[in-house]
């Protein structure tokens, strides 16, 4: 970061206090950005869990509301606050919501901001918000930032580690109980059920995912009907394809022309994609949510990535990756099957020692 801009956003800046974990009450989370992130927000939240604080607010966007839909603490209140992601939200409505939160709970002792961009927006939140104290994780050296949050930061921009793991880290440098590096996404008994009853008497399944959070990491159409053959030229097992509520009419026709391929009934969402996640074989998809979605259920997964991200790799301990060019499109079909293939095995191999086991 430029000099110059480092002085503009001293304008953010304000005085906090010494960060003391074993005083933190109230603490905000503020995350209003995609599904992955939002998952890979609970090492954050099982730490303050751990602690025992009194009360977590998470600001979440419309986006990955329903990340936190399922989510109990123990011990610990929590309140979950729905935003317009912040992208798109104007300046206005961000102050608003930084007022609001102070009016309704409180000033915070902590707030986290976890959407790792150096912006405007972001520093507007915390300055209007005016904490106590601050962690992050991008890297800013304002005075408002904590200085614990120097490894982390250091994690996050040069080492480019994994983001739960990064916050990891970040909590155990701030003095809050250790907890594992991992992505979740609690789901409800009756998101269960449904899915489970659609899915029933299929057996084994692979989950599909098509569909990246950009063009680039979508396939297209006739991709995807290659990508469906390629399976089912290694193995057997039958397909369910998860998709958006944007795709569904290209989906109902991709299923309506294949052999052994499904999709849910049920409306498409967040959650029943990740339930049908929870229980598949494996999952294959791009680089996109579905593959933390594997990660935060164990589920062994295929990712393809058309620029692969050491912050954003499967953390699920069978998984392969494909890197392809521009376009997840551009797949190389000889790649693809040999590594669904040594997947496959992997999995067939720890079934059997852990039979034996």
């Amino acid at each position: 970061m430029s000099r110059l801009i480092s002085l503009a956003l001293r304008i953010f800046d304000y005085k906090t206090q010494p960060l003391d974990a074993q005083n933190v009450n109230l603490v905000v989370l503020h995350i209003p950005d995609q599904i992955g992130d939002a998952m890979a927000t609970f090492p954050l939240i099982r730490s303050l869990e751990k602690q025992q604080i009194g009360h977590l607010i998470i600001v979440a966007s419309t986006i990955n509301s329903p990340v936190f839909q399922a989510l109990v603490l123990e011990n610990t209140r929590l309140t979950v606050i729905t935003s317009q992601f912040q992208d798109i939200a104007t300046y206005q409505e961000i102050t608003s919501l930084a007022h609001k939160i102070r009016q309704e709970h409180g000033v915070p002792d902590l707030c986290i901001e976890a959407m790792r961009k150096k912006n405007i927006k972001t520093l507007l939140f915390v300055k209007t918000l005016r904490a106590k104290a601050n962690l992050q994780a991008v890297g800013l050296t304002l005075n408002c930032f904590s200085p614990v949050c120097r490894v982390a930061s250091r994690m996050d921009q040069k080492f480019r580690a994994p983001v739960p793991m990064t916050w990891s880290i970040l909590m155990r440098d701030a003095g809050f109980p250790v907890v594992n590096a991992c992505f979740e996404l609690p789901l409800a008994t009756n998101t269960l059920q449904e899915v489970g009853e659609q899915l029933q008497g299929l057996g084994a399944y692979i989950a599909l995912n098509l569909e990246g959070s950009i063009a680039n990491r979508t396939f297209s159409l006739e991709s995807a009907r290659q990508l469906i053959t390629l399976i089912q030229q290694v193995t057997a097992l039958p397909i369910v394809i998860v998709h958006s509520p944007k795709k569904m009419d290209q989906m109902c026709q991709l299923v309506a022309e294949s052999e052994n391929v499904y999709r849910l009934s049920l409306e498409p969402s967040i959650l029943r994609t990740a339930a049908v996640i929870k229980d598949a074989y494996l999952t294959v998809s791009p680089d996109t949510s579905i593959v933390h979605m594997a990660s935060a259920y164990r589920t062994p997964v295929l990712a393809v990535y058309t620029d692969f991200k050491t912050r954003w790799p499967p953390m699920e301990n069978i998984a392969e990756i494909v890197v392809v060019g521009r376009q997840v499109s551009e797949i190389n079909h000889n790649e693809f099957t040999e590594k669904l293939s040594r997947l496959i095995t992997r999995i067939s191999a720890t079934s059997t020692s852990g039979s034996d086991a």
